[in-house]
């Protein structure tokens, strides 16, 4: 039933016009379809948790082709879905162990978003179902949201974000204040934030102060999960020039429920949840942003993560996810180390974002360069995507990644360089 529903979903938005509206009478849809195929290569890191590539199997090439399908479907501005599925085929090749490992394919069908609205009011909304909600001013992360723990650094035209299970309802109180609470159900098809944990429903409400002027807005956001205890947080932007703003973003919340590293006295090590009661711990983002008067923008921010690993435990991490004499890690140490539950592994990163666009030939290229610097333990990422609008409907685009760092360092340990190429056909 569900791949039945993709593909009507798939049908009607090919059939609808981009960007134009549709249907008669009350009745009015929106539709856009996009193709988009890549391929990549990827040079990963020679570590002791992987060494020469035997245990995580990273692909050294790749290929995708995918079609995201958007339809929009309105009755009366009031009641409104969404339909947002995703199809997908692909192929990798990993080389380990000095030799190539054998082709891993995969063809499946997803949604990204599923959901519908229905607006009571100008001041009343409430929705259901597998959609993305996000907030606050930052680039990289948004630590506020517990929800969603994306971050901005590698996004592409390849990053796909999927919705979640959420119950939300918005409010409005005229044009300074406004309301957002949102509960999350059920899990989605994606891999959990902290590996090898059960879904958690979580609730989280916000609310947002807008400046009449426009110079600026204030939130207050709090919220708790069906078994973790409850967090605070808050997020705020103030424009101090037309072109120059300041903000800030942050959490906190009593302990973390993240993996560490555990010495075990004896020589060797393990994974545990030993800090998900102790104290309040805070993460919290910086930044400043200036947008020239051409469209160029750039940004510079801070990330604090007081649970984060620290040197010491991001060495000991790489000590309990290590083969040893005695024998090779469980499968669950693997994972706690690939992903211990954390936005970006570490304590303090530094962050830099140029985004310019309108670049020659004929203002249709956009460049943007970020680099992420881990401040305690010297590792950093340079990540650079370009985009070129060849046509009206057709985008080329390319990505390119590289780190350095020791082999257990936060943005280090898993890859050395990345690369991909691709287009985007949009009707």
């Amino acid at each position: 039933m569900g791949v039945n529903a993709i593909v009507l979903a798939l049908l009607l938005s090919a059939d609808a016009p981009q960007g134009s509206e549709g249907g008669s009478g009350a009745l009015a849809f929106r539709g856009r379809l996009e193709w988009i195929t890549a391929g990549a290569a990827a040079v990963p890191r020679d570590t002791p948790v992987n060494p020469d590539n035997r245990v995580l199997l990273v692909p050294r090439v790749a290929a995708s082709s995918e079609l995201r399908p958007d339809l929009r479907v309105e009755y009366r501005k009031e009641l409104q879905g969404i339909v947002r599925p995703r199809l997908l085929v692909e192929a990798q090749r990993p080389y380990a162990g000095g030799a190539w490992q054998p082709e891993r394919s995969d063809a499946r069908a997803e949604w990204i978003e599923l959901y519908g609205s229905w607006k009571l009011d100008d001041r009343l909304t409430i929705a259901y179902g597998l959609q993305n909600f996000q907030w606050g001013p930052a680039e990289l992360a948004s630590p506020s949201n517990r929800i969603f723990h994306e971050t901005g650094f590698a996004r592409d035209p390849l990053y796909v974000v999927y919705g979640k299970h959420l119950a939300r309802v918005n409010l409005s109180f005229g044009r300074e204040w406004s309301a957002v609470m949102l509960a999350e159900v059920r899990p989605n098809s994606a891999a959990p934030f902290i590996a090898g944990e059960p879904f958690e429903p979580k609730g989280q409400a916000k609310v947002e102060w807008s400046a009449p002027s426009g110079k600026g807005y204030a939130a207050v956001t709090g919220g708790a999960g069906g078994r973790s205890r409850g967090f605070f947080g808050e997020y705020a932007s103030v424009s101090l020039t037309d072109g120059l703003s300041i903000y800030a973003d942050a959490v906190h919340q009593m302990g973390s429920p993240a993996w560490y590293p555990v010495d075990d006295g004896a020589g060797g090590a393990s994974f545990a949840h030993p800090a998900t009661g102790r104290g309040l711990r805070t993460l919290a983002l910086g930044g400043i942003r200036y947008t020239f008067e051409g469209g160029a923008d750039a940004r510079l921010e801070y990330l604090f993560d007081e649970a984060g690993w620290t040197n010491a435990q991001l060495a000991l991490a790489s000590r309990a996810a290590s083969a040893t004499p005695t024998g090779a890690p469980s499968a669950q140490a693997i994972a706690a180390w690939v992903d211990p539950g954390f936005e970006i592994l570490g304590r303090q990163h530094a962050y830099v974002s140029v985004r310019i666009p309108d670049l020659p030939p004929g203002k249709r290229v956009v460049l943007q360069l970020r680099y992420l610097a881990a401040l305690e333990d010297g590792s950093g990422t340079v990540f650079v995507t370009a985009s070129y609008d060849a046509t009206d409907s057709v985008v080329l685009f390319a990505s390119a990644a590289a780190t350095y760092g020791s082999d257990h360092g936060a943005l280090s340990r898993l890859g050395r360089a990345t690369g991909v190429a691709g287009a985007g056909v949009n009707w």
